[in-house]
């Protein structure tokens, strides 16, 4: 029963949209407004920062002085996002430091870190 009384509902809406161009504007109008409450992948991309050009982790296998250079030549917003990234933040006041040199020596100290974390139980 509620199939069929659907199938004459949308029959009669569809009639009255072919038939009355001031109907079909209307409808038309309902499904072209946006939801004001639903998140779209635009308003969320706003506030996230972007991939990080390298990986600090990686590099400092090769030696501390390779991943310097290849940090020297990165902007403040891409070692900021790859201390986002990495989760590097722990304080939560890293991200509001300006120098760059101090970021990149933050970036190295962690990156050692991280790449030693469990080195006690390989032994």
């Amino acid at each position: 029963m509620p199939a069929e009384f659907l199938r004459k509902l949308f029959k009669v809406i569809i009639d009255e949209a072919e038939n009355n161009p001031e109907f079909s504007a209307k409808i038309e109008q309902i499904f072209s407004q946006k939801n004001p409450a639903k998140k779209t992948a635009a308003n969320r991309a706003s506030n996230r920062r972007d991939l990080p050009v390298i990986n600090p982790i990686d590099i400092i296998a090769e030696g501390e002085e390779s991943l310097r250079e290849k940090l020297q030549v990165l902007t403040e917003k891409q070692l900021k996002d790859i201390i986002s990234y990495h989760g590097m933040d722990h304080s939560k006041r890293v991200m509001k430091w300006k120098k760059t040199d101090k970021l990149i020596e933050h970036i190295i100290e962690e990156a050692q870190r991280i790449s030693t974390r469990g080195d006690v139980f390989r032994q």
